[in-house]
């Protein structure tokens, strides 16, 4: 699965510029997660603060699916600086048709809808998996184009 450099969401945006700018202390380091979204291409809002979003869509967890650890790299010493994966990640395999994936969303819980988004990755093409297939992204490379990547 093939996807496209992630856009920081509007509760990462302001994340970022209160910790840049001395303004608050960064939240301390704990894992984030990936889930699997079905919005149209064009309708997921980077104005969305947290999953319980109308334009989230999100798989259903009555599908065999959940939210998969990020666990991605440092950021980068370079400008644009960029965060990626370097492990290989699944999803699945599925009970049952969860739907076509057009997103990958970044966000600060397992599971829930309190969840906070902090960036979302348009797939670079939909995947519609069957019953008992799994979802694969690679392991990235900090190489456009390879892995679930977020540059500023």
């Amino acid at each position: 699965m093939l996807i496209t450099q992630g856009q920081l969401h509007q509760y990462a945006q302001q994340q970022a510029l209160n910790a840049v700018f001395l303004k608050t202390q960064s939240p301390t380091a704990a894992p984030t997660y990936l889930a699997m979204s079905q919005t149209a291409i064009g309708s997921l809002q980077s104005s969305a603060l947290t999953m319980a979003d109308a334009t989230v869509n999100e798989y259903l967890t009555s599908t065999g699916y959940a939210r998969q650890n990020y666990t991605p790299v440092a950021a980068t010493p370079a400008s644009p600086s960029s965060i990626y994966n370097t492990g290989i990640i699944t999803w699945g395999p599925f009970t049952s048709p969860p739907g076509t994936a057009n997103w990958a969303i970044a966000c600060d819980v397992a599971s829930g809808t309190a969840a906070n988004i902090i960036a979302s990755f348009l797939l670079g093409a939909p995947v519609t998996p069957a019953t008992g297939d799994s979802l694969q992204g690679a392991a990235g490379t900090g190489a456009a184009g390879v892995g679930f990547i977020c540059q500023i």
